[in-house]
């Protein structure tokens, strides 16, 4: 056996992955077979595999094959429990009030039921051959780039994967295993390109979306061979899997790769729903691609669910779907260039679609500096809250991904304004992070810098402590805690610029960044659309402001109102250098976003008071979260008040849940009102709970306090660095 395996199209990889290429025959042998109307034939290599021998952990040859149904069925050993893919895949699929129990119940298999069930049906014709490579080896060949990815953390921690004979950990041999499935055994190049796998897709979607070279090759597959060599690179490096530079990198190239693999699809799905006689293929396009939308906004995944997967498609409904698909391209990680134009030409043509503009509007406000890659932030909470749903013996290693690195940001191949940005790196002491009003009451108050990614790790290395809280803790504390705090920081370097004439960094940068972040990538691009969908503060307003009665007449938050205009004032000041003015905006917006915090801290309060001394809530956690997310300004203003808010929101065994009411929480939250500049009408009340119930009558004017103080400029070395 050789050490390494050639591949015609241009790849030679580091280790032998000429068996596990194979699987390809098995395919193109189905194919043959049902061509010829030999079912049987075409089940029997499905089920017992033909070209793909196993070997085990000392190289010897096993009894069995490598089958695509016992690949389509490795979940039931465990091999995704720390998948991703796989995971969201679950999530996409089941009904959103099933659990996550229910979902690999119903839906494990779902590969294997959908090919199954095409080789018994005599009128399918070579369609479960081809659903075997668009479902089943798909998932199994992005699983091998996670696999690598956990086999470099076990080098990471002190594993010695070349000292080990039995392979039982290689993250050389799993990165080898997705290019020998991504390609395949017999794949040629010009001027047929016959293959089986998931390239020859690349091609087939290619030659209908104009996307391939000069030399005919699709770009899509240029473009994964040239981040699998630069893995192969990473791995060829001293000290490979060992530095933490090395992981991000092949973190930063999975990811990348993983998006580019989605193109294909989407250009089949496309093409499938547009020609009548492709249509009996829409069904196996959209499992492969919808599913997966659950990582990105919830409405657009359920109305695309409902058009694809829950029904039978209907032509009608195409252009729906095509916009529907066509928003959430940026999501998955690629553009609408990437994908390109239908049949170019012809009457059947699907134009390309717009993409982001540079100034791209968020909720109403339009930004003069592109910062849509911060705005997707929001994408890697909702990635972290949706993985902790399942079952990790890892301590969710996959979700601390997503938490230190990010993905959102790092699979952005283009540079947007701002450099990769992770949650993780949002809680790193910085010359930034100084400049923020509020930044020595934070250490003050929790004894500490980088406190939400202290919390935040204990909470994941948690062991003992109720698994529901938990998976309620991480994300609330990213939501409500290292996102807020690190955009005070933004607020307060903006004015820091302002006067600055030969700055190479723009003030306005900063200031369109503090407003990505309160709003984020899922709100749409007009306030009058927002929905649900979001995870910031801006949502966070909104659905304090249905609770709480402090509506508009088109039933969003005046908060957001307010802060809009704001976010337009100080955008404006500061093009201007109207430094006096931004200085009175700026305080403004740094207490107005602290409405949506308290106002969600009091609807905690409400529901937890209910609950007894030894309950395990997760509601718990959340209320902890939002109380930490303030706690440190109300005690810069009012010690007691603090005190009366952490006693009573934070949790501990054989504690009662908000002993002294809900109320006392509110009334201690009206006690640093005046000092935040921002009054009752924007607080509310709910369910009897009025944080102005001590209101003497004295109006109170929304100017917001006045913190700033003029402080001598430091060279900057963290995010400015960052954004060019």
């Amino acid at each position: 056996m050789s050490a390494t395996t050639t591949f015609e199209v241009g790849i030679t990889t580091l280790t032998d992955v000429d068996a596990i290429s194979r699987i390809a025959l098995d395919v193109r042998d189905m194919a043959d077979h049902l061509e010829r109307n030999e079912f049987i034939d075409a089940r029997r290599i499905y089920e017992e595999g033909k070209h793909t021998p196993q070997y085990d952990a000392y190289g010897n040859e096993k009894d069995e094959f490598l089958s695509l149904k016992r690949m389509a069925n490795a979940w039931r050993g465990g091999m995704y429990d720390e998948d991703p893919t796989f995971m969201f895949q679950m999530l996409g699929m089941k009904d959103s009030a099933a659990s996550v129990e229910d979902a690999l119940s119903s839906y494990g298999s779902y590969a294997d039921l959908y090919v199954t069930e095409l080789l018994n049906d005599y009128a399918s014709g070579t369609l479960g051959a081809q659903a075997s490579t668009i479902l089943i080896v798909s998932m199994y060949a992005t699983h091998q780039l996670w696999d690598g990815m956990l086999d470099c953390f076990a080098v990471y921690n002190g594993y010695n994967a070349e000292a080990d004979q039995t392979g039982r950990i290689n993250p050389k041999q799993s990165f080898d295993n997705f290019i020998a499935l991504y390609v395949g055994a017999g794949q040629t190049l010009a001027a047929d390109w016959d293959g089986d796998m998931l390239y020859e897709l690349a091609q087939a979607g290619s030659n209908l979306f104009d996307r391939a070279s000069s030399e005919g090759e699709a770009i899509v597959n240029s473009a994964i061979k040239e981040l699998y060599q630069s893995i192969q690179r990473t791995l060829s490096e001293e000290d490979y899997c060992k530095r933490d530079d090395s992981i991000e990198k092949l973190w930063l190239l999975s990811n990348r790769i993983v998006a580019k693999t989605y193109i294909p699809m989407v250009q089949m799905l496309i093409h499938s729903m547009k020609q009548e006689d492709e249509a009996h293929k829409v069904k196996m396009y959209a499992l492969a691609v919808i599913p997966q939308l659950s990582q990105c906004r919830p409405s657009i995944h359920g109305k695309l669910k409902n058009y694809l997967l829950d029904k039978p498609y209907d032509k009608s409904d195409f252009r729906r779907i095509v916009d529907l698909l066509q928003q959430s391209y940026d999501c998955l990680g690629f553009s609408c260039e990437d994908v390109g134009v239908y049949k170019e030409g012809t009457e059947d043509m699907v134009a390309e679609c717009a993409g982001y503009e540079k100034y791209h509007p968020m909720a109403g406000f339009t930004p003069k500096r592109d910062v849509r890659t911060l705005s997707k932030a929001d994408l890697d909470i909702l990635a972290v809250k949706q993985l902790l749903q399942f079952p990790s013996t890892t301590q969710n290693k996959m979700a601390q991904l997503y938490f230190k690195y990010g993905k959102a940001a790092e699979i952005d191949d283009n540079d947007f304004g701002f450099r990769l940005m992770s949650l993780h790196d949002m809680t790193q002491p910085s010359d930034e992070g100084q400049w923020s009003p509020y930044y020595s009451d934070y250490i003050e108050y929790f004894g500490r810098e980088k406190n939400g990614d202290s919390a935040i790790m204990v909470a994941f290395n948690d062991r003992n402590g109720d698994a529901a809280q938990r998976r309620a803790f991480i994300p609330a504390l990213m939501r409500y805690n290292v996102v807020p705090e690190y955009m005070m920081s933004l607020i307060g370097y903006s004015l820091q610029l302002c006067p600055e004439t030969d700055n190479e960094v723009t003030p306005v940068q900063y200031w369109n960044a503090f407003a990505a972040l309160y709003i984020g990538s899922m709100e749409g691009m007009k306030s009058s659309n927002s929905n649900e969908d979001g995870v910031m503060l801006w949502s966070v307003a909104n659905n304090g402001a249905r609770l709480f009665n402090t509506q508009n007449d088109k039933f969003t938050a005046r908060v957001n109102d307010e802060m809009t205009d704001l976010l337009f004032a100080g955008q404006s000041e500061l093009e201007r250098k109207d430094c006096v003015n931004f200085e009175k905006t700026a305080s403004r917006v740094l207490h107005l976003m602290l409405v949506p915090l308290i106002q969600s801290t009091i609807y905690y309060a409400i529901v937890n008071a209910k609950l007894g001394r030894d309950s395990t809530a997760e509601s718990l956690a959340i209320g902890e979260a939002l109380a930490y997310s303030v706690l440190p300004i109300v005690s810069k203003y009012d010690k007691k008040a603090a005190a009366v808010i952490a006693r009573n929101m934070k949790r501990g065994p054989g504690i009662k849940p908000v002993a002294e009411g809900p109320q006392a929480v509110a009334n201690a939250f009206f006690k640093i009102l005046d000092d935040i500049g921002w009054g009752c009408e924007y607080v509310g009340q709910h369910d009897g709970i009025d944080a102005c119930e001590q209101f003497d009558g004295k109006i109170l004017k929304s100017r917001g306090s006045m913190l700033f103080r003029p402080r001598a400029a430091t060279v900057f070395i963290g995010l400015a660095t960052a954004i060019w």
